[in-house]
């Protein structure tokens, strides 16, 4: 989960925050009610893990809300924090699936590629997986047609299908050029290097 501090709301005194990585580590929860405690001016502490919410209720005259802000940056390691109508940044998974494929792809990727390989193995280099596949589907459509004695209409599915693959190979040039609207912070990271996957930042 991406660790951002999202301020809920604020009054003189009053402090409401939502962290929400706290809802899976309620240790850090406990640790950072504690820290916040110790801190001059911080006059209670309400942490509620299963929300991620942390009230804290401060004297303004001794610490102000940057400074409280500051206390909670410096005690859990997070630097993005969020204002009332702000969004969070896209974060390094959304940007690395970009740039490499998402997790499902790369792990059928690699299935297939393993596939590939012992059936380059079993027949000594002489088929691969895509020749095989093509061949498999040629001799199944030619068997059905031999059965039925005419050439049945493709299903809806497959005429989707082949007008998606129509469009990417037809539309290449506009799908290279077309911008991916991801946020980063700024601090290097994002999309995908090239025309087909600039980003913008906020």
């Amino acid at each position: 989960m991406e660790r951002v501090i999202y301020i809920v709301h604020t009054s003189p005194g009053r402090t409401r925050l939502r962290l929400p990585w706290l809802r899976s580590d309620a240790k850090e929860a406990t640790s950072l009610a504690d820290g916040l405690l110790q801190v001059e001016g911080v006059e209670e502490v309400q942490v509620r893990p299963y929300t991620g919410s942390v009230l804290c209720l401060h004297d303004p005259g001794q610490l102000s809300l940057e400074g409280l802000l500051e206390e909670v940056r410096r005690s859990t390691g997070v630097d993005v924090l969020l204002r009332p109508g702000e969004e969070p940044p896209d974060g390094d998974a959304l940007l690395r699936s970009l740039t490499k494929g998402s997790g499902v792809a790369r792990a059928a990727s690699l299935f297939f590629k393993n596939v590939n390989v012992d059936v380059l193995r079993a027949t000594d280099g002489h088929l691969d997986l895509g020749t095989l596949a093509t061949l498999t589907f040629a001799t199944a459509g030619a068997v059905e047609v031999a059965v039925k004695g005419k050439l049945p209409p493709p299903p809806w599915f497959s005429l989707g299908w082949w007008a998606f693959q129509t469009f990417i190979n037809m539309e290449r040039v506009a799908i290279q050029h077309t911008a991916v609207p991801v946020r980063h912070n700024g601090n290097g990271a994002a999309a995908a290097p090239g025309p087909d996957a600039a980003g913008y930042s906020e």
